[in-house]
């Protein structure tokens, strides 16, 4: 791949804008979409790839554009609603969004819930703009790399961003730690993907292994619940009345922040099934340790948000690379997505620019026209969904559980998914009265068996040369920033600043 033909796509660009601005069906097609995205991204135990594998029918009966703007608008209205529900009631409608967590529901329960959801959708928006315009930029470089990472290196970037999970969820790094150590345990469990051993499979519903969604509705919804009905007097979120509009006032104070997020997102999100998800542990660590106010990150810091929700929006346009480029998906979508193009006759690959001149444009393009349609249907939905998620948690909670239960029914259709979803509850519930984070083990689960199977694939290549497993330039790079980063939490632990001996010390 060269210059030759990103100038080509870019020579293509203005053509491809004016070519989808001037169909009406098409436009009105991905407004509905991202609306559709957007209440699937706001329900728990609903996801993107759900939507867009039941509409694949629907999509194989309408021409390309179409059917590549409706599924490119679900995905793009999931990924900026999946922060509300992480704001408003504690649980990330996407994995991507559990870093929004991280001060997004502390901003609501002190009554700053329109803020922060405000700024969820305009760094989601600028963040999905720029991942897509840099992807296109920088295509060549990005494809690059991307050749030069093997099963090691998609490991480090797993540890990485559970490592970064651990230390940022909690005063304490080691519980995070340990959080996430558990989370890697529970993604052991099942068939083995290399030797097809079933681990800890003492049953046949065991030996499939715990799906991901009733892991992640339990450990933070019905978790939540359980700790609603503990306390006395519930806590409510005050939801102020109005609409949500972007604020580029916001963007503007922010904007290196959010800048900052997107590259780290493009460069992380080209490791397949990694990314999404680590990406926005990795904005938000950079954004806390550049930022004046570090100190109240965790505690209701709208940088904090805007940090999270720039890089899982901007993933999108680096999971795209080894998507279009190698035919490898980057994400449960982005496989949907390659899947209605081979549908469409359109083959993925490094030909795919030669062959297909115009079609990465006009994937660009697609997203940037979802990113404003979606805050266009935010902006319409915007009080409806502020009002009925700031109702009294005796009334939003139960319909969450609800919808928890039929989320993880859908899952996998099986009352053992239901079962489980229930236990991850109880589970959660302990560790929260403990202080222990769930987002780590959340991402643990999620990253767990391919960060095993890298590291094992890694171990069977390189078993008579370790060294030079090592050695490669990627890996050096991520080895410095995992100790430095394991360094820099674990030396407070030990000693204070004052030269007094710290937790682990006393």
């Amino acid at each position: 791949m060269d210059w030759s033909l990103v100038v080509q796509e870019w020579k293509l660009l203005p053509h491809v804008i004016v070519t989808i601005l001037s169909n009406p069906s098409l436009i009105l097609t991905v407004f509905l979409g991202a609306v559709l995205g957007l209440v699937v991204g706001m329900l728990p135990g609903l996801s993107a790839v759900m939507a867009m594998s039941l509409l694949m029918g629907f999509v194989f009966k309408v021409p390309a554009d179409v059917g590549f703007g409706l599924l490119i608008a679900i995905y793009v209205g999931a990924m900026a609603a999946g922060g509300v529900t992480a704001i408003m009631v504690n649980i990330p409608g996407t994995p991507a969004a559990a870093a929004t967590v991280m001060d997004g529901f502390p901003m609501a329960k002190a009554g700053r819930a329109k803020e922060a959801v405000e700024a969820s959708f305009s760094a989601s928006f600028v963040g999905e703009i720029l991942g897509e315009g840099c992807t296109l930029l920088l295509l060549p470089f990005i494809a690059v790399a991307a050749l030069k990472l093997g099963d090691w290196e998609i490991f480090l970037v797993a540890l990485l961003g559970i490592t970064l999970a651990g230390a940022l969820s909690g005063d304490n790094p080691l519980k995070g730690w340990i959080s996430a150590f558990i989370g890697i345990v529970i993604a052991m469990v099942g068939m083995d993907e290399i030797w097809a051993y079933p681990r800890f499979g003492y049953t046949a519903e065991l030996q499939r292994g715990f799906n991901f969604v009733p892991a992640l509705i339990g450990l933070f919804g019905m978790a939540e619940v359980f700790m609603v009905l503990k306390s006395h007097r519930p806590y409510q979120i005050t939801g102020e009345g109005g609409w949500i509009f972007i604020n580029f006032r916001l963007i503007g104070r922010y904007f290196v922040t959010i800048l900052r997020s997107v590259l780290v997102a493009i460069g992380i999100g080209i490791v397949p099934g990694v990314g999404e998800s680590a990406a926005c542990w990795v904005g938000y660590e950079m954004a806390r340790k550049r930022s004046r106010n570090r100190a109240n990150f965790g505690k209701g810091e709208v940088e904090g948000v805007i940090a999270s929700e720039a890089a899982n929006s901007a993933t999108s346009g680096g999971a795209l690379i080894p998507t279009l480029i190698f035919g490898i998906p980057g994400s449960g979508p982005t496989a949907i997505l390659m899947a209605a193009m081979f549908m469409y006759g359109i083959r993925p690959g490094p030909m795919l620019m030669i062959e297909q001149p115009g079609f990465v444009a006009e994937v660009v393009c697609l997203f940037w026209l979802s990113a404003i349609c979606s805050r266009l249907g935010g902006i319409i939905l915007s009080p409806a969904f502020i009002h009925i998620l700031s109702s009294p948690r005796e009334i939003v909670l139960p319909v969450a559980a609800a919808l928890g239960v039929l989320g993880a029914w859908a899952a996998g259709f099986t009352l053992f998914d239901v079962y489980c979803m229930l236990g991850f509850g109880v589970l959660g519930f302990f560790l929260r009265l403990r202080n222990y984070p769930l987002a780590p083990m959340v991402l643990g689960i999620l990253v767990g068996k391919i960060a095993d199977t890298a590291l094992r694939r890694a171990l069977i290549t390189y078993g008579d040369n370790y060294l030079g497993m090592l050695i490669r330039p990627f890996s050096i790079i991520m080895l410095a920033f995992l100790i430095f980063t394991v360094y820099s939490q674990v030396k407070p632990l030990i000693v204070k600043p004052k030269g007094e001996p710290g937790k682990i010390g006393k």
